[in-house]
């Protein structure tokens, strides 16, 4: 009698395991099967999250189900992260990522609340934006080389602004600062606003921003644009050098991406099934002239990445910008 019930109880077992083992191939067949909430843990309005917006409505397009943007701001994204970070790994609950909360907070910062490899499974880049120095026109430079130039005859004398204290244009500014061998002094906003609204106003005398919004203000004389990272010359600013065409690529080439980027993630331990469907909608989303259109009006370039590289990348960005920091002495914060 116990060696049946013994017997009976290991089949039991074997067909839970075996059910279990099946669940996520019946799952990807199905997926998606509901609407996909994508979370941006940022506020309406900004760059992300219109980035999420322009890619979520034609992913759900591609998709036949709903793509649903949930802004979660807070803590310098942190909120948002950590929320996929503990979602079910179902496909269901997705990052909308960028390299803020990805890359530098987890730098920066002397603990955040999840690993930016170990605790997210990497489904695909999104599209990638440079930034560009930009300066207020009483600054009498027309390039770098001029604005070097005048900026070390003034150490000490001349404010660059940021969106705040480890933002991106504070953390390229220190490189450049590195870089070219001068001596500025940082101002931070709280926010990319309040920053630009200040160089305009000619209370600063420069910033890194986005190239979204920068045309008109460059085209009324408002603001001078004088080169912008990345390896190529964004579309909406094709007339700014890059940083590289200038000779100043130790910092700003391949050995540091100073980019911004968004990529899509899910949680740990999401079915590969699942994983590879996505990435393959998402690129095909991606490749879409419209869509790579409406990215570049918002100051982004569409790229697509399969899962591999795109973890690769975000473990290469995590080491670069741990570097950075440490070489622009910038402490840790709480």
């Amino acid at each position: 009698m116990r060696s049946s019930r013994t017997r009976r109880r290991f089949t039991q077992s074997v067909a839970a395991v075996l059910a279990a083992l099946a669940l996520p191939a019946t799952a990807a067949q199905d997926y998606p099967s509901r609407p996909i909430r994508l979370i941006v843990p940022f506020p309406p309005g900004g760059t992300t999250d219109a980035a999420a917006r322009v890619f979520a409505a034609a992913l759900q397009e591609r998709l036949g189900q709903p793509v649903v943007v949930d802004n979660r701001p807070g803590a310098g994204s942190i909120i948002g992260v950590e929320a996929v970070a503990r979602a079910a790994p179902d496909g269901y609950t997705l990052l909308f990522g960028e390299s803020g909360g990805m890359a530098v907070l987890p730098a920066l910062k002397k603990k955040v609340p999840y690993d930016p490899v170990r605790d997210f499974t990497a489904i695909g880049f999104v599209a990638r934006s440079p930034h560009v120095l930009v300066v207020n026109p009483k600054v009498p430079a027309h390039s770098l080389a001029e604005f070097i130039d005048y900026v070390k005859s003034r150490p000490g004398e001349l404010y660059y602004g940021s969106a705040g204290y480890g933002a991106p244009g504070h953390i390229i500014m220190e490189l450049l600062e590195l870089q070219a061998r001068i001596n500025v002094i940082h101002v931070p906003f709280k926010g990319g606003g309040p920053a630009l609204q200040a160089l305009v106003a000619g209370e600063i005398d420069m910033m890194m921003m986005g190239p979204a919004g920068l045309t008109p203000r460059v085209d009324t004389g408002q603001l001078r644009a004088l080169a912008q990272t990345g390896p190529t010359r964004h579309p909406m600013i094709p007339n700014v050098p890059t940083m590289r065409e200038l000779g100043t690529d130790v910092m700003f080439g391949r050995e540091v991406n100073v980019m911004s980027w968004f990529g899509v993630l899910g949680p740990a331990r999401v079915a590969q099934p699942i994983v590879l469907r996505l990435n393959r909608d998402m690129a095909a989303v991606l490749a879409q002239p419209n869509v790579q259109k409406r990215l570049i009006d918002i100051g982004c370039e569409a790229e697509a990445m399969s899962p591999k590289a795109f973890t690769q990348f975000i473990g290469v960005e995590n080491r670069k910008w741990a570097q950075v920091l440490a070489a622009a002495h910038i402490e840790q914060i709480d």
